[in-house]
């Protein structure tokens, strides 16, 4: 609140040139029963001493003025008002202003604690209670605290401080449930529950560490289980696991792991998957853990975050890789290489080739992958092609594979002939789209005549020494709207 001090109508010279005058008073929006609130009063430029008297009315009575408290079982608006020299009687500042204050009948803090949350039989069971002011003082005043159960009241304890200790004990056959604290100060009741049990479980945290992913089905990865209670001790038991690899049925059950905080297992693929499984096989490891610990109590969890691939690395064209070129012009495109999990695979040797027709190579280079990545650019598209293709494929060595054939979806899966039975491998390794057969290129182009496609053709491939995987991406014109992109995979095992 602040008020300027009034001039005369007509103001000497030394009145105005003397500094001016006036107060401020500052005050809490909220007063609180039983408690003894401040009011800042300043007056600005005084030149004597002036008497201040605060009063606090409701309804036109006067409640506290002063130094008093304000009293408690008050509630709701009040009008805080402020004199100056009020009876006129002595030197200083004259003023007097007034404004509208809320009661609170609350004025304590009550903090009820117990040293645990559930109790067995013949437990101490102790509390501790704080009534305190808003400024953290204990409250100097009586304080009624029952401990009931079932609406019944079993002992009552009366405190005259703000800080109360006790204990109860518990008898060896206790009413089991739970229990209540009621503490009761300046007519406001404050609660607390907890609970008697006749046996308390300890509560344990279960985890599943497996690993990232799977390096080589025909090896073992090895898997952690960590087990310990919520205050931090391990937990000594038997551990019991559940595998199977999602999409092929096969199940491992291993019992009677020891465990004591933490025990690891085998997690062998090879035992889950047929041999003939398809080489494009994506999954999961599905991994269920129980731990049985020495004083009976159980917990389980699940993991599923361990992919399974039949081949290790995965390519593929970036995102901001262009699907169109123009000719005569460089293009750039990016290839990301990642392992199962998404992380990049770095020092992985990739070829990326483009090509007109089967004998029309116009860009051929390899790669190393760095940070999961390789870019290349094609120097310049012949200003005459229309469509091109284009290959990126990672070759792995110590594999023969001679003639690769399209065929039609119908015909189903592709195998290469002149393979023994022991080498030959099911495409491919990346997914399609089912529309698009896996083996047999479909190319879309357009003439002179706008909007028209041309018929798709078949392409035969003579691939050299080595274990490849391809994938194709068809590349067109900008503005050759009867184009349709096509994403196609492919992989030579």
């Amino acid at each position: 609140l602040s008020a300027p001090l009034s001039s005369p109508l007509h103001p000497s010279l030394s009145t105005l040139l003397s500094p001016p005058r006036g107060y401020l008073v500052a005050a809490p929006s909220v007063f609180r029963a039983g408690v003894e609130e401040s009011v800042s009063i300043t007056i600005f430029n005084a030149r004597a001493e002036t008497r201040v008297q605060v009063q606090l009315s409701v309804k036109g009575q006067t409640v506290a003025h002063s130094h008093s408290s304000v009293p408690s079982g008050l509630r709701g608006q009040a009008h805080l008002k402020v004199w100056g020299n009020r009876h006129l009687a002595e030197g200083g500042y004259i003023f007097h202003n007034y404004t509208t204050v809320t009661v609170e009948s609350k004025g304590t803090a009550v903090f009820i604690q117990t040293d645990k949350p559930i109790y067995k039989p013949k437990h101490k069971v102790l509390i501790n209670v704080y009534t305190v002011t808003p400024d953290l003082r204990p409250v100097n005043d009586k304080v009624n605290e029952n401990l009931c159960h079932a609406m019944s009241v079993i002992t009552r304890f009366l405190s005259p401080i703000g800080v109360v200790n006790m204990s109860f004990p518990l008898s060896d056959q206790p009413v089991f449930g739970e229990w209540f604290i009621f503490v009761e100060v300046q007519g406001h009741t404050y609660n607390k529950s907890f609970e008697v049990q006749k046996y308390v479980m300890p509560k344990f945290e279960l985890v599943i560490d497996p690993p990232r992913y799977i390096r080589d089905l025909n090896s073992c990865e090895r898997a952690t289980v960590r087990a310990r209670y919520t205050f931090g001790k391990p937990v000594t038991g038997k551990l019991t696991v559940n595998m199977t690899v999602n999409g092929v049925g096969y199940y491992r059950h291993e019992m009677g792991h020891p465990i004591k905080g933490s025990a690891n297992f085998s997690l062998c693929v090879k035992d889950m998957m047929p041999l003939d499984v398809a080489d494009h096989f994506r999954g999961t490891v599905s991994i269920w853990a129980s731990v049985t610990s020495i004083d009976g109590s159980r917990q389980t969890t699940f993991d599923d975050s361990t992919p399974v691939h039949k081949q290790l690395i995965d390519i593929k064209y970036s995102k901001d890789t262009r699907k169109q070129f123009k000719p005569g012009l460089p293009y750039k495109g990016k290839i990301e290489v990642t392992y199962p999990d998404g992380s990049p695979a770095d020092e992985v040797r990739v070829r990326v080739k483009a090509e007109l027709t089967p004998k029309d190579n116009v860009y051929t280079s390899e790669l190393i992958s760095k940070d999961g990545q390789a870019t290349f650019e094609i120097p310049s598209i012949p200003t005459a092609a229309q469509y091109v293709w284009l290959e990126v494929f990672k070759e792995l060595a110590d594999f023969d594979v001679s003639d690769a054939f399209g065929i039609p979806k119908d015909d189903g899966h592709f195998w290469w002939p002149g393979l023994s039975s022991k080498r030959r491998r099911r495409s491919s390794v990346f997914p399609w789209h089912w529309d698009i057969t896996k083996d047999a290129r479909i190319r879309a182009g357009c003439d002179d005549r706008y909007g028209e496609f041309k018929p798709p053709t078949e392409r035969r491939h003579v691939h050299r020494r080595g274990r490849s995987c391809l994938s194709a991406a068809h590349l067109h014109l900008s503005g050759c709207h009867a184009l349709s992109a096509h994403n196609q995979v492919k992989e030579l095992l």
